[in-house]
Order: structure tokens, then sequence, then C-alpha cells
């Protein structure tokens, strides 16, 4: 009987062994995956902090840029770009100290916060409305310049008129003055 009990007692270490092995084993095999799961969790936690950039600033007064150098600034950002030149009839007097081809709006506007790969739509102005521009500038000062004009002759008008009218109002009275005194008192 003891000799059946120490076979027992070695089967049964040796299954606990065997047990710890395959254990081990499989513990060896899941730790780089378990690695890897977690190696690719945090890549993709990055990943969407740097998946969105800021359209950076492409049109400022005091900065104007121009076509080219706003396409480049976008490429570098990793942003498509598609542009949009404005018509003849979107002239306005804002326009006349441009530039030919000169940034002066986009779509998403800048500072927008956009995902990387995503187009920009840059709006510029052309030679052809910057004149158009200046155009309307031209007239509007002349407008205005007429319309003071004729106001300064519709004051000096007006002015002449009411001297003439105190004139005759002054001369009025200083015959009914004269007249009065002619008269005897009584």
């Amino acid at each position: 009987m003891g000799t059946n009990n120490t076979n027992k007692n070695n089967k049964g270490s040796t299954d606990v062994i065997g047990v710890i092995s395959a254990l081990a084993g499989l513990a060896t095999a899941a730790t780089p995956l378990v690695a890897n799961a977690i190696n690719n969790a945090k890549n993709k936690s990055s990943e969407k902090t740097e998946e969105k950039i800021k359209i950076p600033e492409l049109y400022h007064k005091g900065f104007p840029i121009d076509l080219e150098q706003a396409v480049r600034m976008l490429e570098d950002c990793g942003l498509k770009s598609s542009t949009s030149k404005l018509t003849i009839k979107e002239a306005n007097p804002r326009y006349k100290d441009c530039f030919d081809s000169q940034v002066i709006g986009s779509n998403p506007k800048q500072g927008t916060v956009v995902k990387i790969g995503s187009t920009v739509c840059l709006r510029y102005i052309p030679d052809e409305v910057i004149i158009e521009s200046q155009k309307i500038f031209d007239e509007l000062q002349r407008n205005k310049k007429e319309s003071k004009e004729r106001t300064r002759e519709n004051l000096s008008v007006a002015a002449k008129r009411t001297k003439q009218s105190v004139t005759k109002i002054f001369k009025r009275n200083n015959k009914e003055k004269i007249i009065g005194e002619d008269m005897p008192n009584e």
C-alpha cells in the first residue's frame, strides 16, 4: 500500500506541475498579446487627438497672403484646398486696396478645428474685381464730394435769403420809426 500511495502522490504532483507549466506557457504567450492591446489602445487615443488640426490664419487685414501661400500652408498642415474666386458682381469698395489673388475668406473659417485631410475652400479676389471695387469706391467719393458741394451751396443760398429777410425787416422797422417820428404827438 505504501507504494500505491507514493504513486498517487507522484501522479498528483505531476498533474500540478503540468498545469503550472501550461499556465506559464499561456502567460508567456498572452503577454505580447496584452502588451499589443495596450499599445494599440494608447495609439488610438493619441491618434484621436492628432487627427484634428486648427485651420491656420489665412486672411487678416494687417497680414494679407496670396492664394499660393494659403494653399501651401494648408498642405503643410495636412489639409486639402479648393479655390473660389470672387465675381465682378461681388465687387465692393472694401476690396479696393487688395492685391491680385489675395485670400479674403475660407470655408470653414480660419481657426476652426477640422480633421486632418479635410478640404478648405479658399475665397480669393482676382484683379478685375479689385479694379471694379476701385471704380465703385471712386464713384462713392465723387458722390460724397458733390453732395458736400450741394449742401454748401444750399447753405449759402439759405444764408443769403436769411440775410435779405433780416435786412428787409430792419429797413421796414427803420421806416416805421422815421414815419412815426414825423407824426405829431397829440
